[in-house]
């Protein structure tokens, strides 16, 4: 029971890949309305309210709020509520039996980044994330903090050399319920101390315009390479990929998938901006 309560929270934390942040920050768009390639927003004074709707199409309805707090930081707070079933009985019009069940997730972060002596950069990041599961008769969520600093070094105007020390821990779950086992308290302090990893990486990017770029690196796990949030570490697309194949070989019982820089400690990704 225990098991599938764990796995269960990181399957729904997996889906908040589908806006990963990144590594810097991008530029506030000018105000009024606009669109990116898998978003459109409406952007007036420090914020940006921005929703996918290719998600919503596939039942995941979401809505997100950017503010920039200045020129060096910027709060985010991404919400979803997911219909698992919404294909089905959407386009497919298959019934749906018993009580339907639905996930929601709430991810707030802040993100900074300063600059000292022109060619040193300091990053930081702090994120809450709140997922869940309702039938609106019961609920059930956890509690998880994560975050990162990254200290990087200018050798170009466009290329830089970091190293990023990141960890996390499942905090707590609260249900709504008033039925808890007798060792709850027992199994929320062990998961809490089970959940715990840190990991570090090192690399170069080359940030080669004002949303993108390209970013090798190595990342090693100093503690908790058997936590379940070892599943979510990272914080971009790439990292998202060698995640889900470290979970689906998890939970199958395969055996190693070997795709260069995808599934191995080194690593490449294309993404690197808030």
């Amino acid at each position: 029971m225990k098991k599938r309560i764990v796995i269960f929270f990181l399957i729904i934390i997996v889906i908040q890949a589908f806006s990963l942040p990144f590594l810097n920050i991008r530029p506030k768009h000018e105000e009024g309305p606009f669109v990116e390639f898998t978003s459109l927003g409406y952007a007036f004074k420090n914020s940006e309210i921005l929703t996918q709707p290719l998600l919503d199409i596939l039942g995941i309805f979401n809505l997100n709020y950017r503010y920039y707090v200045n020129n060096n930081g910027v709060f985010s707070t991404q919400n979803y509520f997911i219909d698992p079933f919404f294909v089905s009985r959407v386009y497919m019009n298959e019934p749906i039996e018993g009580t339907p069940t639905y996930i929601f997730a709430t991810r707030n972060y802040y993100f900074s980044n300063y600059y000292l002596l022109d060619r040193i950069s300091i990053k930081s990041y702090f994120e809450m994330i709140f997922p869940g599961i309702t039938d609106f008769s019961d609920c059930v969520f956890a509690i998880v903090p994560r975050g990162f600093i990254n200290v990087g070094y200018f050798v170009l105007d466009k290329i830089e050399i970091f190293s990023s020390l990141e960890g996390g821990v499942i905090l707590n779950l609260i249900t709504s319920s008033r039925t808890k086992d007798i060792n709850w308290d027992n199994f929320i302090q062990e998961l809490r101390q089970e959940s715990i990893y840190s990991t570090f990486k090192f690399g170069v990017s080359w940030y080669y315009d004002n949303y993108s770029g390209i970013e090798v690196g190595y990342r090693l796990f100093l503690w908790g390479k058997e936590s379940p949030l070892r599943f979510i570490q990272g914080f971009t697309i790439t990292d998202w990929i060698y995640n889900y194949i470290s979970y689906t070989l998890y939970t199958e019982n395969s055996q190693e998938i070997f795709i260069p820089f995808i599934t191995t400690d080194y690593y490449i990704s294309f993404s690197t901006k808030f």
